[in-house]
């Protein structure tokens, strides 16, 4: 490193010595015509001569006098000339041609840091993976796809990132961009539908469907299209039909399954039992208590007295059950209602709020909600 450095100053030295050097120049080497200097003398002492005479006009002597002149300089050798010496500036120069590279060094020594290891651009080009920040790894694919759309491979680097970062609805395109340019396989598809569902907050949609069925109908043995295939037939209003899927499931699921609790869940969402359907080596579905729109209804022919308490007491205690048993979709779900039933929208929003944060990561209660609020008019 310091073999560098000093060549680099001798360097610096050495350039700026060839840029000073015409500092020092003294003109000697300037040639010209020593011959024709007596000439143009002569032609000045004939001009003065004539002018005293009469013989030419004053102005026209003095335009005379002024090309001669010209011309007698032209052709007077350099070293005739009185010139001022620039032995004065020999010192100059060489303090210039030493001290400015040394400056320069010295401030980048303090200012710089010259003792970081080398990083060159091939180097850069080819960092791990994993020592490149998420953003710029998204930004330089993003950029090689905006001049190259038809990359495949780039549009299957980018689908899962995407989908960490959710952003779902630029996975579920790069999923699909990269299909259409590389072939569907099994791991496209699903990532393409989960993220498509997601994007639709918890809604099977169309598309997400029929790429669950091409999945289930590429490995028949894979669970998870055929759960997301029953829920699409629980949303599109197909209890009966989402009820036997669930329980098709249900019949070749390890008892330990980790997704056998949620496909109890549903299937009990579906046909209204509490806890029949669930195997006995489970806890007992959690019955929610609270107003069901039939109770907010039914209580609509007591008196306004009667009725006012009856309906806040199993509202407010619901909603402070459900304080201490956020998990409980079901109760979730029944608060919404009730708040919409009794015309306290703003109620009802802040309850779906609420239910969506503490059932953050449940795909399925998330879908119900969503389905939910829609058919209440509430939003999505």
């Amino acid at each position: 490193m310091t073999l560098l450095w000093l060549a680099f100053a001798v360097l610096t030295a050495a350039v700026l010595a060839v840029l000073l050097r015409p500092l020092t120049h003294r003109g000697h080497e300037t040639g010209g015509d020593p011959a024709g200097v007596a000439v143009y003398r002569d032609q000045l002492r004939e001009i003065d001569a004539d002018a005293a005479r009469g013989l030419i006009e004053a102005s026209e002597a003095e335009i005379a006098r002024r090309e001669v002149s010209r011309r007698l300089l032209a052709a007077t050798p350099a070293d005739t000339m009185p010139t001022r010496s620039n032995d004065a500036l020999h010192p100059l120069v060489l303090v210039l041609a030493a001290a400015i590279p040394v400056l320069s060094i010295g401030t980048y020594l303090v200012l710089g840091a010259p003792f970081l290891p080398a990083a060159p651009f091939a180097g850069r080009k080819s960092a791990p993976l994993d020592a490149t920040p998420v953003a710029d790894l998204v930004a330089k694919v993003e950029t090689r796809l905006a001049s190259n759309p038809a990359d495949g491979a780039g549009w299957d680097v980018i689908a899962p990132v995407y989908f960490r970062l959710q952003r779902y609805a630029e996975a579920a395109n790069a999923f699909a961009r990269a299909s259409a340019l590389l072939g569907e396989t099994t791991s496209r598809l699903a990532g393409y539908a989960e993220a498509t569902v997601l994007a639709a907050d918890g809604i099977v949609t169309e598309p997400a469907r029929l790429a669950y069925e091409k999945i289930a109908k590429a490995d028949p043995q894979r669970i998870e299209p055929k759960f997301w295939l029953a829920l699409a037939m629980e949303q599109d209003g197909q209890r009966e039909k989402a009820a036997a899927a669930y329980r098709a499931l249900l019949a070749t699921a390890p008892p330990d399954a980790s997704w056998r609790a949620l496909v109890e869940e549903r299937l009990a969402s579906v046909t209204g039992a509490a806890s029949t359907e669930r195997s006995s080596s489970k806890k007992p579905a959690m019955t929610s208590p609270g107003p069901t729109p039939d109770d907010v209804a039914a209580a609509s022919k007591m008196t306004d007295g009667d009725r006012a308490q009856m309906i806040r007491g199993m509202v407010e205690g619901l909603a402070k059950r459900l304080e201490s048993e956020p998990g409980d979709v079901q109760g979730w779900l029944r608060l919404v209602q009730s708040y919409t039933v009794l015309g306290e929208r703003e109620r009802a929003i802040a309850a779906l709020g609420e239910a969506r944060r503490k059932l953050a990561g449940n795909t399925a209660a998330l879908a119900e909600l969503t389905t939910l609020a829609r058919s209440l008019g509430l939003g999505s």
